[in-house]
């Protein structure tokens, strides 16, 4: 049987022949908003993300609308389509978008008008993208009600059809609410390559620019983080009462995973880590569930701020190295070097650390008093990391008698000190003395 196909009559097709498109100027955001919002049958125009809005008119009429934004974060259709792994989607997806309004003004439309309106959108898509954001397309994508629509657009525009989702709309971060109505999901490639490009181990320049920075999630398995949890659980707790939702020991476990992953900014880049955390890991963690959403709740920057105040630094440090012990084994450097730095952001604190020379690991820190400075204090470091045999390496500030004495004479540990010539009485002292040697070994 065949199907009865509209064709559009000779004012019709000149319309579709002086069809423009254009994006939209700021003066006619809010004309465009009411469109959507009187015609469009999800109502809101308000987008996420990245975004542009078109508008399709003939001889200045506004014809059709077409909104894009930032594209979805999961979808496994359109992901399995692409065949990027979960970490290539996260730092590329940027360069998909989707196509969230597709509207055709009441009154307005012709045959093929959407077809000819989505042609014109897709042969500048990309290039308004890169003027905009800096970066180019790959994608595109689009749901389409099939209870409303048919995609007729979409399939005639070169478009394929992935898939249905599942049914459910993303409320807020990790938790989704159910509607009952699947949408079908499109998409297209806008380049021949494309999902070569968006699958390829490196992406070629200027396509790498637009990648985003891969962010640092917790890789450590739920039975692994137990195992931590325990060495911090006799730590005490400072907080009065029993019915927190967080557990100190849990909370300094998130912190040795976050700062052995690189997140070591602070109490906000720790809650950031701590939102991709599954339910599994919170649980491992010992965090409480909440009993309306029925969901643990990962903790808050409030949270890491609260600890990281009112817990002691010694007994942060001691637990910290307790867990360097656990995970690598007992410390037995032969290199240390101590260094002093002022912390940014902290009002002029400074820390003596030391380190292991050869792996680079983290032997411990003291903090500088006020009215003294580094020299004591590394003393005193040295007595707590020092092991016989060593070697110990500092910097000019710390060449000193004291110094040299502590290393050698109570820790046993021989020392490299540097010598510069603002030390001019050492550095001559040395001169002599090392020429006085070689004369005494000279044949």
């Amino acid at each position: 049987m065949k199907k009865n196909i509209q064709m559009p009559d000779s004012r019709e097709q000149q319309i579709l022949e002086g069809l423009e498109i254009r994006l939209t100027r700021k003066d006619e955001q809010d004309c465009y908003e009411q469109f959507i919002d009187e015609q469009h049958y999800l109502k809101s125009a308000q987008l996420v993300g990245e975004q542009l809005r078109y508008v399709v008119e003939y001889e200045g009429k506004w014809l059709a609308l077409l909104s894009w934004n930032a594209g979805s974060y999961h979808l496994a259709d359109r992901d399995k389509w692409i065949g990027w792994s979960d970490a290539q989607r996260r730092i590329r997806l940027p360069f998909v978008a989707n196509n969230s309004r597709f509207l055709i003004l009441e009154g307005k439309g012709c045959p093929n008008l959407a077809s000819r309106a989505m042609k014109l959108c897709m042969q500048r898509l990309g290039h308004d993208w890169n003027e905009a954001y800096g970066h180019g397309l790959l994608v595109a994508e689009s749901f389409v009600d099939p209870q409303l629509f048919r995609g007729t657009a979409y399939k005639a525009s070169g478009w394929t059809l992935l898939g249905e989702t599942k049914g459910y709309a993303r409320a807020r971060k990790e938790y989704y609410t159910e509607h009952n109505s699947p949408k079908q999901l499109y998409a297209r490639a806008l380049r021949p390559d494309a999902l070569e490009l968006l699958c390829a181990d490196q992406m070629p320049e200027p396509w790498c620019d637009g990648e985003l920075e891969p962010k640092v999630r917790c890789r450590t398995k739920s039975a692994e983080l137990c195992s931590i949890r325990d060495i911090f659980e006799e730590t005490e707790d400072y907080r009065t009462g029993a019915n927190w939702s967080y557990t100190i020991s849990g909370l300094l476990t998130l912190i040795l995973c976050a700062t052995l992953a690189g997140m070591a900014s602070g109490q906000r880049d720790l809650a950031e880590y701590a939102q991709d955390l599954s339910q599994s890991q919170l649980r491992a963690l010992g965090f409480r569930r909440n009993r309306k959403t029925g969901k643990i709740p990962a903790p808050s920057e409030t949270s890491f701020f609260r600890l990281l105040k009112n817990i002691p630094p010694d007994t942060l440090q001691e637990k910290l190295l307790a867990c360097l012990d656990h995970l690598l084994g007992p410390a037995a450097p032969r290199l240390i070097i101590i260094d002093g730095k002022e912390l940014r952001s902290s009002q002029g604190l400074q820390l003596v650390s030391a380190f292991c020379g050869e792996t680079g690991r983290f032997l411990g820190a003291q903090a500088v008093e006020k009215k003294t400075n580094e020299i004591p204090v590394a003393r005193e470091l040295i007595k707590e990391c020092a092991e016989d045999g060593a070697m110990l390496l500092v910097d000019a500030l710390h060449s000193q008698n004291k110094l040299a004495r502590t290393s050698v004479q109570e820790c046993g540990v021989d020392y490299f000190m540097t010598v510069k010539k603002n030390q001019p009485a050492l550095r001559e002292r040395l001169k002599t003395t090392f020429e006085s040697h070689s004369e005494s070994f000279s044949p």
